[in-house]
């Protein structure tokens, strides 16, 4: 009896016991399944992810090392166009002064007849492909390379003209292993790296320090084919071949008993091409090792169960997280591989992606649009760079308000395409025309080329058909301005020698004998700095407080004959001159003064000429003759 009792108390405790090991079995198993689920979900979708920055961490590293090639012709250009040679018999060479660089070794100038180093090397580098193109006028990039000295250089060469002939090269060497230090982010994880092959397949630049001797050895993947055959150096050659012929995308290959994938895009300036790999048991560690420390940490049933919940709300919660960054950095890299950075509108890659699209879409009529900004070449060079993109913003904006942003396309440094699909001939006309005058009220011109269809849509050849009668279209505008266009370079030329901070007596000598006074004008303060000021009006405006419009008026009191005083007098209220500039006029005036001299005042509208500050020039020159 007691036995059966004892038995009695035994047998729940038992399957309680059972039960626990079968519920502790099936939550091991389903832990250990969802493990591997999830484990490899996680691999496939991050190297799809991995893969997907890699390619756009290239393509952003492209334009970095393009930039950078970019800069450094353009220093040396601005340095060869600033180099002096002295016109005495021993042709002195003074070097331009260049702003701290650490990565610049020397400069070397090169004639037929000579070599000049600024740090005494006797080089003799004028059989060098960029010393001979340079000495073709153009400015070159040569290496990087190990020079006779055995420095790793790349050479930046551009030609030194005087009286109109190339008298010599200037060359300036820098860092080759600065290229290195331009890449050295382009890596995941601890075994992710980058690097540069040139034209020849050599690895000019590497990413990792601890594989430098691949530039130091002049690792060449063909060269060490043409030895010893080899599955792995052939799989990198290939892909390697891919980049150089001007392909971009992502392969792999094994090494190490383990797959790796190598991302590439060409650099297409010089022929070079960035390549970026990574391990896959790297994204594999990533996943397994965060789960499977999570799972071994319950010791018990109740906090197993508590645990593995946290764990898989944690886990979700870092999938999720992850996922959130990773297309955070993909819209980001998008944003950098399909946006112009300065204008903000669509650029050149996604104007080729909208042509793909609409080669396949079924429109019932397409136009396009091609455009061009007018006179950019002459604002960069006569106003600086910085009143060219705001001319360049301009055009966005007002193309972007008239058609619709998703439409407008920066394709080169001043032209932009806009598609219109399924409008009619006459609303796009008249946008386009819509667009020319709201940028003609701001001080721009632009040319424009338009080709519609409704049937035969062919997008490439409406692009170049619209290029063509945008050319057209220019040409027209450029005939029919030329004398304008004389007249602005002159005031120009004026605005130039202002800007530049060059001094009066500079001014005198070139303009003195057409101006007899210059001025700025604010006209919301009422304000003016004078470029040339006789000194007569000086008096006039100490007399007046500095105040412009009193001193004007005391000009047409004292100086302007009595029968043209009253008309001159309008000019005195700067509300007046305001209105008529907003109504894009340009007011001028021929007058008589007391002493029987004529002149002519013409004012117009500065660089800087908005609500906040209405900057405006104005010009008194003398003239010959009556009225």
């Amino acid at each position: 009896m007691e036995s059966t009792e004892q038995e009695r108390k035994v047998k729940p405790a038992l399957l309680g016991i059972k039960i626990a090991i079968v519920f502790f079995t099936a939550l091991a198993i389903l832990v250990f399944a969802a493990y591997i689920v999830i484990s490899q979900n996680v691999q496939d979708m991050l190297i799809d992810n991995t893969l997907n920055l890699f390619s756009s961490m290239v393509e952003q590293g492209v334009t970095t090392i393009e930039y950078e090639l970019q800069v450094g012709k353009k220093d040396a250009a601005d340095m060869a166009e600033a180099f002096s040679i002295s016109n005495r018999d021993d042709k002195t060479v003074t070097f331009p002064t260049v702003d701290s660089d650490p990565n610049i070794i020397r400069m070397v100038y090169v004639t037929n007849d000579d070599v000049t180093v600024t740090d005494e090397q006797h080089l003799d580098i004028r059989e060098r492909a960029d010393i001979v193109e340079a000495f073709s006028g153009k400015t070159s990039v040569y290496g990087p390379y190990f020079n006779e000295d055995n420095e790793y250089v790349i050479c930046y060469s551009a030609p030194v003209v005087q009286d109109g002939k190339v008298a010599g090269v200037l060359s300036i060497e820098k860092d080759g292993y600065y290229f290195c230090s331009l890449i050295q982010e382009i890596q995941f994880m601890g075994t992710g790296e980058s690097y540069i092959i040139n034209e020849e397949g050599t690895d000019i630049a590497v990413s990792n320090q601890n594989h430098i001797e691949w530039v130091d050895e002049r690792y060449n993947a063909e060269k060490i084919l043409n030895t010893k055959d080899d599955p792995v150096t052939r799989s990198v050659f290939e892909l390697e071949q891919k980049g150089l012929k001007g392909e971009k995308g992502t392969g792999n290959y094994y090494w190490n008993n383990g797959l790796c994938y190598l991302a590439y895009a060409p650099i297409p300036s010089e022929g070079w091409v960035l390549l970026a790999g990574v391990r896959e048991e790297e994204l594999v560690s990533m996943t397994q090792s965060a789960l499977y420390s999570s799972i071994i940490k319950s010791p018990i049933f109740n906090i197993c169960i508590v645990v593995f919940l946290m764990l898989t709300g944690i886990i979700v919660y870092w999938i999720a997280s992850s996922f959130k960054k990773t297309v955070a950095i993909n819209k980001e890299l998008k944003i950098i591989a399909n946006y112009d950075p300065l204008t903000g509108t669509l650029n050149r890659n996604s104007f080729h992606t909208a042509m793909d699209t609409l080669s396949n879409e079924q429109n019932s009529s397409l136009a396009c649009i091609y455009i061009d900004a007018n006179g950019l070449h002459e604002i960069n060079n006569h106003l600086g760079h910085q009143a060219g993109d705001n001319m360049l913003r301009t055009v966005v904006e007002v193309l972007r308000r008239v058609f619709s942003p998703e439409n407008v396309y920066r394709i080169g440094g001043d032209e932009f395409v806009v598609f219109c699909r399924n409008q009619k001939e006459q609303e796009v006309y008249h946008k386009s025309e819509l667009a020319r005058k709201n940028l003609k009220e701001q001080g721009y011109e632009i040319s424009i080329g338009i080709e519609w269809r409704d049937s035969n849509i062919d997008i490439k050849n409406m692009v170049n058909m619209a290029e063509e009668s945008m050319n057209l279209d220019k040409q027209r505008y450029y005939q029919s301005n030329g004398k304008e266009r004389q007249i602005r370079a002159l005031n120009q030329k004026l605005e130039k020698m202002v800007l530049e901070k060059q001094d009066a007596d500079a001014f005198l000598a070139v303009l003195s004998p057409i101006f007899k006074g210059v001025y700025f004008v604010d006209l919301g303060t009422d304000t003016v700095r004078h470029i040339f000021i006789p000194p007569y009006f000086a008096e006039m405006l100490e007399e007046a407080g500095d105040v412009f419009s009193k001193a004007l008026t005391l000009y047409a009191e004292q100086i302007v004959a009595g029968g043209f005083r009253r008309e001159f007098k309008k000019f005195c209220d700067l509300a007046y001159v305001k209105k008529q500039l907003d109504m894009d006029n340009t007011p001028e005036l021929t007058y008589p003064k007391t002493d029987g001299s004529f002149m002519k005042l013409r004012i117009l509208k500065f660089k800087i000429y908005t609500d906040q500050c209405r900057e405006t020039l104005w010009i008194f020159s003398e003239i010959e003759g009556q009225i």
